[in-house]
């Protein structure tokens, strides 16, 4: 008898393991918090649901019905493809193996984009400034030294910049930019350091004694060091010729081709890569011209025209400060602006002078005797 008993005990907890108490249900509904405007796109937060494996994120906007965008197993998520200034609406539906949930409550929210702050130097300020948000009815931006906790308001208003002029030379300083679509605010961007630097002033002479251009700029307080750079005549290009890691306030320019003109300016910088506004540039200043007399040869065929003998010898120069002669006009030929032609085939010489009266006009007062450089040319 007790083995029969004991049988149906074994079999009774074997059939109680197998057969669960009660079976897994549906989740049921969460509740969504609401959505908040952040740098990387719209943020959801809603509670969790106990029998839930999963969620589903649903979203539409005035033109177009639900859609789900998302699936997720936290109860967060970032709308990132949020566009700013349209309107979105969210509900969420918990998931498990036996389906999902009621929807939960709806929540709607406009997408207010983050502007992408930039901070630099002007003249006397420094200037704050960013692209304009789609739809961005106003900006504000905050400020403070970066060793003070709370931000005070710069500005408010409707224009993409803004300038600080109530600085203390020695510090720093972080700004702060968000963007509102009328009542809907969007998130501050990340804090962007400045450091005030004040511009140089920079002047430059020819020398032809030193057989350069001599720069020299006004000290700047804070700085390190400072960065030249050189733009050829009638060109805005300008590159980079020097960087100085200490404060010396001179350079001698000796990299100048023969009566090319150049403009300057300097940017003076500290650590960090803090750097001031532009300095003023300067006039056009032409490069000394003692090896204008190097002769040059050039090899064309018959009926050619050849222009760039002119560039080669006048770079970038806009008036024509050298005269030009041919000795043998019945083989090669030259225009007044230094265009040859090859007529037949053999040898001639050009020359192109520089006028020492025509030249002072243009700032060489100091070149006494003209200077010529000899062109042999040959036709093929």
């Amino acid at each position: 008898m007790k083995k029969i008993i004991s049988i149906f005990a074994i079999l009774a907890l074997m059939v109680s393991i197998a057969v669960p108490v009660s079976a897994v249900s549906k989740p049921k509904a969460v509740r969504l918090k609401k959505p908040a405007n952040t740098a990387a796109g719209i943020k959801l937060n809603w509670t969790s649901s106990k029998n839930a494996d999963k969620y589903y994120v649903y979203r539409k906007t005035p033109k177009v019905k639900y859609k789900k965008i998302a699936t997720v197993k936290t109860t967060s998520y970032i709308h990132k493809g949020a566009v700013s200034g349209n309107k979105y609406t969210y509900k969420i539906y918990a998931v498990n193996t036996k389906g999902k949930s009621k929807p939960s409550n709806q929540k709607s929210i406009t997408r207010v984009g983050t502007p992408n702050a930039n901070v630099s130097n002007a003249a006397s300020a420094i200037k704050v400034s960013w692209k304009k948000i789609r739809k961005a009815t106003s900006y504000a931006v905050l400020y403070k030294k970066t060793t003070e906790k709370k931000y005070k308001v710069l500005y408010r208003g409707k224009k993409c910049s803004c300038y600080f002029y109530n600085l203390q030379l020695g510090y720093k300083y972080n700004f702060k930019v968000r963007a509102k679509i009328k009542k809907c605010l969007g998130a501050y961007c990340a804090a962007k350091t400045g450091f005030f630097l004040y511009r140089p002033s920079i002047s430059a002479e020819e020398r032809e004694d030193m057989k350069g251009i001599y720069l020299d700029w006004s000290p700047v307080s804070y700085a390190k060091g400072y960065i030249i750079y050189r733009s050829p005549k009638y060109s805005n290009s300008y590159k980079r010729i020097k960087k100085f890691y200490t404060d010396t306030t001179l350079y001698l320019d000796t990299d100048v081709k023969s009566i090319n003109s150049y403009k300057y300016y300097v940017v003076a910088y500290t650590d960090g890569g803090f750097k001031s506004a532009k300095s003023n540039i300067t006039s056009e200043i032409y490069g000394y011209i003692e090896n204008f007399s190097t002769p040059l040869t050039l090899t064309i065929k018959k009926g050619q025209v050849y222009k760039d003998i002119y560039n080669k010898i006048n770079e970038y120069m806009a008036v024509p400060l050298i005269t030009w002669e041919s000795l043998k006009p019945s083989v090669a030929k030259v225009t007044v602006q230094g265009v040859i032609t090859g007529v037949k085939k053999g040898s001639a010489t050009l020359k192109a002078t520089i006028d020492p009266e025509l030249f002072s006009l243009f700032g060489h007062s100091e070149i006494k005797t003209a200077k010529t450089v000899t062109i042999n040319v040959t036709v093929k």
